[in-house]
């Protein structure tokens, strides 16, 4: 651990079965700004000449703006991102009124004050609190679940149609995910990072007090993959370690090449953590 004024960080990140690692984390200490970020690479083929993905790049941009930060508010700090990201699509020839071409992230961010805590989500990406005495929190929660819960299903029935093998299934379900990113920074979708002018208006953002707050959990979905209750998750989180509960979840994960333990669209995603453990 790298031990900060009042508080200690624990972080780690993992990639999955990608060419590159799409998550990102951000440690700007000076700014007292954390975060952890999700790329997510657009369903066209765009890579860029050193074969970046444009998920990897979303996702290096956003946690760029939010590490090299001095002063400024989260939401102020998004915005300026996500413009950014927009500038840099078109500047790649990248269709920007295609839904499903865009680059985007998912992230939570937070920003450490004296006596309370900023913070910002987009995506599926997840803050949660313990307090002493061993509450636990949800500060957000995972703006996808709805559109994960379409795709499943739709899966399950190209399963029960004699389906199984993990590429034929992705390539089935292409049109849904298509549609799925359409509905991106809508009223039927999410809110993410992802060029469009309507993401502030999706933002999710609040200040919580710091009183009895234990520790700070951020995590990319990655790391959630099977788990029954967020204090379960929490649980194995602390008896493993960050690196120990991430490591043995992909390891659990290859072992189910075929995706039937725990229903998902790839065998592991990339894995991202962060803890500040309060003192």
């Amino acid at each position: 651990m790298v031990s900060i004024s009042h508080w200690t960080l624990e972080k780690y990140t993992l990639q999955g079965d990608g060419q590159w690692n799409e998550d990102a984390l951000i440690v700007n200490e000076n700014a007292k700004i954390y975060g952890v970020v999700d790329g997510a690479t657009s369903l066209s083929p765009y890579r860029n000449k050193e074969g970046m993905t444009g998920g990897y790049l979303a996702a290096q941009l956003a946690a760029a703006f939010f590490g090299q930060a001095d002063g400024q508010e989260l939401e102020k700090i998004a915005v300026q991102a996500n413009t950014r990201l927009r500038e840099v699509m078109e500047a790649e020839g990248v269709d920007v009124l295609d839904a499903s071409a865009l680059w985007s992230a998912a992230y939570v961010i937070v920003k450490v004050n004296p006596y309370s805590i900023d913070y910002i989500q987009s995506g599926d990406c997840m803050l949660l609190c313990k307090y002493r005495g061993g509450a636990v929190r949800a500060l957000t929660h995972t703006q996808v679940a709805h559109i994960d819960r379409l795709t499943l299903n739709r899966m399950a029935e190209l399963r029960a149609a004699g389906v199984e093998d993990p590429h034929e299934l992705r390539r089935l379900l292409l049109p849904l995910l298509q549609d799925n990113r359409r509905k991106a920074n809508t009223l039927e979708g999410y809110g993410v990072m992802n060029g469009s002018p309507e993401f502030p208006l999706f933002l999710e953002k609040g200040t919580f007090n710091r009183a009895n707050v234990e520790n700070l959990y951020l995590i990319t979905d990655g790391l959630y993959s099977g788990a029954e209750s967020w204090e379960s998750l929490l649980d194995n989180m602390e008896a493993k370690g960050l690196n120990g509960y991430t490591d043995e979840l992909y390891t659990r994960e290859q072992e189910d090449a075929m995706l039937l333990a725990v229903p998902r669209l790839k065998v592991s995603d990339d894995k991202t953590g962060m803890v500040l453990r309060f003192v």
